[in-house]
């Protein structure tokens, strides 16, 4: 019996966050990457390889830059320009994810409604109807072979999203829901291949008993059936094999994030005289396309040429002006200016007593000078609103504590390191944090030392409130922090001040109506020119310690040997 060879190409991105085209428009320079680079590839790929591709994303498309932010507030009685860029480019199916409910479901259902392509969710159930409220799975006919598609996303949208975001589904864990459809598909589809697109990362993340952050090992080791998976999310760009249940391996593959690279894989089918599969081979690499230029690029940027001058018009509009610098780097060792101007911020809208916020980029700055709207999203990362809630004085410290304890480690002498740090997880040449910075909230409003000597839990020391009144951990303060914390992201409220997820409803006192970067705008706007200065209401002791520790770690984190070479990583092809 003879066989014949059947190939099967798949390109996939993951975590775009806005980077629709090779434009930093942060910082008004060409940047690299963009879905404008990942056409000029495919479109390349597919003259090569005509009938036989597959084109995949794998969620997070709606929220980052500039562009994604502007796309969803400022044009809304028109077509979604993210879904006419997709559908240009030719994308065959993607998963929704976290990021994309985040913007609402104005914005997600109309996105959705508007790509000529599905948009998977199979572990998003509709409460009304108890059925997936984004098609599970999407069947492809390539060559003859039949090709399986499944979606999944990460289930701790509840614990980290406004409810009225997501009001109406439910959210399975992705082991679970996976083992459910996939053995459906087999059933009833009969496929010659499975493909899984998981919005959640590899492994760590958060775990609780409620959900599973990142569950793409755990489902791949406990359900079978998967021939290739794709994942994202966690911006950690990877490639490994991993065994299933019956001692398959199976390829998992994270290109990262911002099209900076895309995950190819190869597919080699055998199949006999009649046409049926015997078996298959799947050849996967990491290819970074972060300058790739060719006429197919070129042919993009004339086609989206209005938008891109709108975002640019948009990102550049003057809003005030800085008297002084502000850099994210100084938020890791005590009081700063650019912390507490958010602090400040979130003091004034919400009229609370405390405010908590943490750095959202690893080592952001904004020179003194003109202020334009691009600049705003260096000060704030993502699309949060601003929530009010009720706190003990004592939830308010054991909140504290959990946040530096992510954050510094205790110090015997002035010898010993203050932070938390290690080689990075997506490019261990590198040194970064032990854990999330976005999770290492300080506060404003109250006045209080951390002293590094003390064990973890036993640190903080709040001395008043900012004003010199009493501080009494009986008490209670109104306390304004984001929505990604007030719904239980991070775990401070939970672990850290020991509320429920229900108490934490019950504290609720007040929502913002639009999101904090909305609000900056207004401040600055409205102050014209801002002189922030750190407000030095908290710091580190002993400070002789700190100060050495403080010069010996900026060198490690942020000195000349600890800069990218290219990039956040090293983007290479990584073969398997």
């Amino acid at each position: 019996m003879s066989t014949t060879d059947k190939h099967l190409k798949i390109i996939f991105t993951t975590d775009v966050h806005g980077n629709y085209f090779p434009y930093d428009f942060r910082h008004d320079h060409w940047g690299k990457g963009s879905l404008q680079r990942v056409h000029a590839y495919v479109a390349h790929a597919i003259k090569e390889t005509p009938g036989n591709m597959l084109l995949i994303d794998g969620g997070d498309m709606l929220q980052g830059e500039p562009t994604a932010y502007y796309f969803n507030t400022h044009c809304i009685n028109r077509r979604h320009q993210v879904a006419d860029i997709c559908n240009y480019i030719g994308y065959d199916v993607a998963v929704i994810g976290n990021h994309d409910i985040e913007m609402g479901k104005a914005i997600f259902d109309k996105y959705t409604k508007e790509c000529s392509f599905p948009i998977l969710g199979a572990n998003v159930i509709d409460t009304s109807t108890g059925q997936p409220y984004f098609p599970p799975y999407k069947m492809f006919y390539r060559q003859g072979l039949k090709i399986a598609v499944l979606g999944f996303i990460t289930p701790a949208i509840p614990h980290w999203i406004p409810k009225k975001t997501w009001e109406g589904m439910e959210f399975e864990n992705i082991k679970d829901s996976a083992a459910k459809w996939v053995k459906t598909v087999q059933e009833e589809e009969e496929p010659d291949y499975i493909i899984g697109i998981m919005h959640s990362g590899m492994a760590d993340g958060i775990d609780t008993p409620d959900y599973k952050e990142n569950a793409t090992r755990e489902t791949v080791e406990s359900v079978d059936g998967f021939d290739l998976v794709l994942y994202g999310h966690d911006h950690a760009n990877n490639l490994e094999e991993i065994t299933s249940p019956s001692g398959r391996k199976v390829i998992c593959v994270n290109p990262g994030c911002y099209a900076y690279n895309i995950a190819i894989a190869d597919i080699t089918f055998h199949t006999d005289d009649e046409g049926n599969v015997t078996n298959h081979d799947t050849q996967c690499l990491i290819h970074y396309i972060g300058t790739l230029h060719n006429q197919h690029g070129a042919s993009f940027k004339k086609h989206f040429s209005y938008p891109l001058h709108k975002v640019k018009h948009f990102a550049t509009q003057k809003i005030g002006s800085f008297l002084n610098r502000v850099d994210a780097t100084d938020a890791y060792f005590g009081s700063s200016a650019y912390i507490d101007l958010i602090q400040d911020l979130q003091l004034h809208v919400s009229q609370a007593d405390i405010s908590f916020t943490a750095p959202l980029f690893f080592n952001a700055s904004i020179d003194a000078g003109d202020i334009k709207v691009s600049n705003l999203f260096d000060l704030y990362r993502f699309e949060d609103h601003l929530y009010t809630l009720r706190l003990t004085g004592q939830e308010v410290k054991d909140y504290l504590e959990m946040s530096y304890s992510n954050w510094i480690q205790q110090m015997h002498s002035p010898d010993d390191p203050l932070l938390l740090i290690g080689p990075m997880k997506s490019n261990p040449k590198r040194m970064g944090f032990r854990n999330f910075i976005f999770n290492f909230d300080s506060a404003c409003g109250i006045r209080y030392e951390v002293d590094v000597r003390k064990p973890s839990g036993q640190m903080v020391n709040i001395l008043s409130m900012q004003d010199g009144s009493p501080f009494s951990p009986t008490a209670t303060y109104t306390v304004a922090m984001t929505a990604y914390r007030a719904n239980g992201g991070g775990e401070l409220l939970t672990k850290g001040a020991g509320l429920t997820k229900e108490e934490i409803d019950r504290r609720i006192i007040h929502v913002s109506e639009h999101d904090i970067r909305h609000y900056l705008l207004e401040y600055i706007k409205q102050r014209g020119a801002i002189d922030p200065k750190p407000l030095g209401h908290w710091r580190f002791i002993p400070e002789d310690w700190v100060a050495k520790a403080e010069e010996r770690e900026r060198k490690i984190l942020f000195g000349e040997s600890n800069k990218p070479k290219g990039g956040d990583t090293d983007y290479v092809d990584q073969p398997m």
